[in-house]
């Protein structure tokens, strides 16, 4: 029989399967291009697909068979790749050592106190379930399940060491050099040239191949080598009739993904291959450091990179990334605390009264919203022996951020609205010393993104209302500029956290692209400003801030036409962990609340303040009663310049309890 050797149920299999991990499963099948249709052995190509991404292809004389195949197909290869994740894990963080006892000299080392926590023991006793994990001081490390107290301990101590790896705060294991038939490259693993975030050269082959309406494949070209716990594999890939060069894994899911990493640079070398403008990351690495603002973009974009690197989600699509840094001036070191990308907002029918819905997914917002969970996390040590190691205490009793430190915006492209009003043909003063362009009526406006667009509108005085919006009318969020404009004057730590902080004011802002001093520096601060008279009447401790402002040194700036992702990733240092909402739904890609929405803001600020009782979210927001002043003068002064008046949401999202 021709399809023996195929699972019999591969089908329903591949269609269980997609329905188990939320991706829906289809089965395309079509004639083969250029085949004998009007003879006797007609040829069909299957399309197996898990959502969006074509997983493979595969061909047979028959509709039903070359689905049979397909399916088998997929399933083979999302088994090799869930064993390639899991294989991924299981690799020492230190070989040749035993992960706990790497752990203990690790905190040994720091003055810290490592410890292994077991949770839970679930199960009947002949077949244990044992929940543990790794704790280094007061930072605990993820859950693990294992049937085995004494390897339950290893595999959450290596998971501890792998964490501590990827922050670069343990070196990592000098790689072994993997010779095979081409030569092992030391950066293959590196698929950033070929592949857009989410996405694997394996996958990339395929979507190629079916493109050109060719056939595909990966095929071993020569015998396993070496003992049954290391192995070696010798694979290459074929695309119609072209077979590429032989290259080597220690997994078959590796193997396959060097394999038609090697075809997919041949095929881009020979010019037959390119990504396409909507895969491409608009994110680009200076090539060298000359100045300032290209160091805040290196640091940022090399941690947003080592942060996707390891996502299953498809993050391709034109992006804005956004993150907040922190610069030490005494050891001359920038970190990265928040990160964010995104461009979008929730959709109408998504508003929420709960506060569970993250209403603007645009990156610069984002990442403000994950720095205030890195600063709750920063208060709660400075109220216990821990002690923070960026804030100190005033003789008001307040905190404040030390003098030695500073805070650092970067964007990846100019914020939407007011810094963003301007072509190309507009003349740049280079000289960036914050001499704003006021040349029309439209200049300094404040502006609002609009539900279901792209861009912004100038703002008016019609308040949103709850049945307005469910009756269809359009959702306004204000754009990023007036948002950066106001954290000017009032901060980035937000009403909430002022009640324990004196204001936090960015040192500088960066742009990767699309730079104008003259329009940015109105649209970020000068506009609060009337004919160079300073704002005033502010309370103690604010004022208005005038970041540096500059630009990432480039070539050029391309402009790109595609929509962009609703997609939306963000990070921040006290979560230490890359989250994925969905910007039009204001949701993680699990339809679960983010841990950046306002009721989870809300919780975590309630493990500061104790006593909360049974005030709403608008109620604690209003007892920032300096904050609430200094905001009152900011939207004062932007009516009184005629800019125009800011655009609240409905009042109802503010008063749910927790």
């Amino acid at each position: 029989m021709a399809n023996g050797g195929l699972q019999k149920n591969a089908i329903s299999a591949f269609m269980e399967y997609g329905q188990k991990i939320g991706k829906k499963p289809t089965l395309e099948c079509q004639a083969k291009k250029g085949g004998p249709l009007l003879s006797g052995n007609p040829m069909f190509v299957a399309y197996a697909r898990l959502g969006d991404s074509l997983i493979c292809q595969a061909e047979g004389p028959n509709k039903k068979e070359a689905q049979t195949k397909a399916a088998d197909k997929a399933l083979r290869l999302e088994t090799a790749a869930a064993q390639g994740s899991q294989d991924a894990e299981e690799t020492l963080a230190i070989p040749d050592k035993d992960p706990v006892s790497a752990l203990m000299e690790h905190a040994q080392s720091l003055g810290l106190t490592a410890t292994i926590k077991q949770v839970s023991k679930t199960g009947p006793s002949h077949c244990p379930t044992f929940r543990m994990y790794a704790k280094l001081d007061d930072r605990k490390f993820r859950m693990i399940e294992h049937g085995n107290t004494k390897d339950g301990r290893k595999k959450a101590a290596n998971i501890a060491l792998l964490q501590l790896q990827r922050e670069g705060k343990i070196p990592k294991p000098k790689l072994r050099s993997s010779r095979g038939a081409s030569g092992s490259n030391p950066r293959c693993d590196d698929f950033s040239d070929i592949c857009p975030p989410g996405r694997n050269p394996l996958q990339m082959f395929n979507e190629h191949a079916q493109s050109q309406h060719l056939t595909c494949d990966v095929i071993e070209t020569s015998p396993r080598r070496g003992p049954p716990h290391d192995l070696t594999f010798y694979m290459a890939a074929c695309l119609g009739k072209q077979k590429f060069k032989s290259v080597t894994g220690k997994n078959l899911n590796e193997a396959k993904n060097r394999a038609t990493a090697e075809a997919l640079r041949h095929l881009k070398k020979m010019g037959k291959y390119e990504l396409k403008s909507s895969q491409r990351t608009t994110e680009e690495m200076p090539h060298t450091i000359q100045t300032w603002d290209d160091r805040i973009a290196v640091e940022t974009l090399t941690k947003f990179r080592s942060l996707v690197a390891t996502e299953n989600e498809d993050l391709s699509g034109r992006k804005v990334l956004a993150a907040i840094l922190l610069y030490d001036n005494n050891e001359d070191e920038l970190t990265v605390v928040s990160l964010g990308t995104g461009n979008r907002c929730i959709t109408g029918d998504h508003l929420c009264v709960e506060g569970t819905v993250l209403n603007d997914s645009h990156a610069e917002i984002i990442a403000k919203r994950g720095f205030k969970r890195y600063m709750c996390e920063e208060i709660s040590r400075a109220q216990t022996r821990r002690g923070s190691k960026i804030l100190m205490q005033t003789s008001s009793g307040t905190l404040k951020v030390m003098s030695h430190l500073s805070f650092h915006l970067y964007i990846s492209t100019a914020p939407c609205g007011d810094g963003a009003v301007f072509t190309r043909a507009d003349p740049e003063d280079t000289g960036r010393n914050h001499a704003p362009i006021f040349r029309n009526r439209q200049h300094g406006l404040l502006r609002s993104k609009v539900e279901n667009g792209e861009g912004t509108i100038p703002t008016d005085d019609i308040p949103q209302t709850l049945d307005g919006i469910r009756r269809g009318q359009r959702l306004r969020t204000m754009s990023c500029s007036d948002k950066i404009c106001r954290w000017n004057v009032l901060g980035l730590q937000g009403a909430l956290l002022s009640q324990f902080l004196e204001p936090i004011y960015l040192s500088s802002i960066t742009l990767g692209m699309l730079f104008n001093d003259g329009h940015m520096s109105r649209a970020m601060c000068c506009r609060v400003d009337r004919d160079d008279q300073p704002l005033t009447g502010l309370p103690q401790e604010y004022r208005a801030q005038h970041p540096k402002l500059g630009c990432v040194t480039r070539v050029t700036d391309t402009r790109s036409v595609d929509r962009s992702s609703p997609i939306s990733v963000n990070w921040n240092m006290a979560d230490n962990s890359v989250e994925v909402t969905d910007g039009t739904r204001g949701m993680t890609t699990r339809n679960t609340p983010s841990r950046l929405c306002k009721r989870s803001l809300f919780l975590s600020y309630s493990r500061i303040e104790q006593n909360i009782g049974h005030r709403t979210y608008r109620e604690t927001k209003d007892m920032a009663t300096e904050y609430s002043a200094a905001k009152g003068v900011f939207e004062s002064v932007m009516d009184e310049n005629g800019y125009g008046h800011w655009v609240r949401k409905p009042l109802e999202v503010d008063l749910f309890h927790l």
